[in-house]
């Protein structure tokens, strides 16, 4: 009986044995796959260029290496690219200065549809992103723009403030958005003060 018993633990102990082995090979592959992801990872940011943001790419060639800006409307292609000389700060600055000099261009030439020229029909106010409407509580005169792709607005009361104050207002909320965003204000008519 007790030969049995021994031999009872003998086989529990190889086949313990043998469990951990199986999950140690597991866990060994698992590593070596994330291991060679990571190589993998690293050789992709070795050679190549990789986006840093909407227009603006790290290259990484053994040819050359720097910054690259690239734009595209109605067919034609802009691009620059900007050496790593004066370090990868300065050439991202540059890059972003650039990519802003060429939208502005684009936005300002004849053959732009920018909304900031052309108002809807159905615009009453005479001002793009100026419109007068109601909130739960109140009528009001309200600002509205788009900035790194989010919509923001602002409203003011005419109840509080009165008709041409609101107005006067929301004028003044949207210069104030298209100077941050453009670094001017395109429309004529709010660059007058109301």
């Amino acid at each position: 009986m007790s030969n049995d018993l021994l031999a009872v633990a003998v086989i529990r102990r190889e086949v313990s044995l043998r469990h951990t082995q199986r999950d140690r090979m597991k866990t060994i592959s698992i590593m070596s796959a994330t291991k060679q992801a990571k190589v993998k990872a690293n050789k992709l940011s070795e050679k190549g260029s990789t986006r840093i943001e909407r227009g603006i790419y790290r290259v990484n060639y053994p040819s050359h290496k720097g910054i690259r800006v690239y734009l595209k409307f109605k067919d034609t292609e802009y691009q620059k690219v900007f050496g790593l000389r004066g370090g990868e700060r300065k050439a991202l600055a540059a890059a972003r200065r650039w990519r802003k000099e060429r939208l502005r261009e684009i936005q300002n030439s004849p053959e732009a549809r920018n909304p900031l020229k052309k108002l809807m029909k159905n615009n009453t106010s005479g001002i793009a992103g100026v419109r007068r409407g109601k909130t739960a509580w109140s009528e009001v005169w309200s600002a509205t723009w788009n900035e790194n792709g989010k919509q923001f607005h602002r409203s003011f009361s005419v109840e509080k403030f009165g008709e041409e104050e609101s107005f006067r207002l929301a004028c003044r909320a949207r210069a104030e958005a298209e100077k941050r965003i453009y670094g001017q204000v395109f429309q004529d008519a709010l660059k007058t003060e109301r």
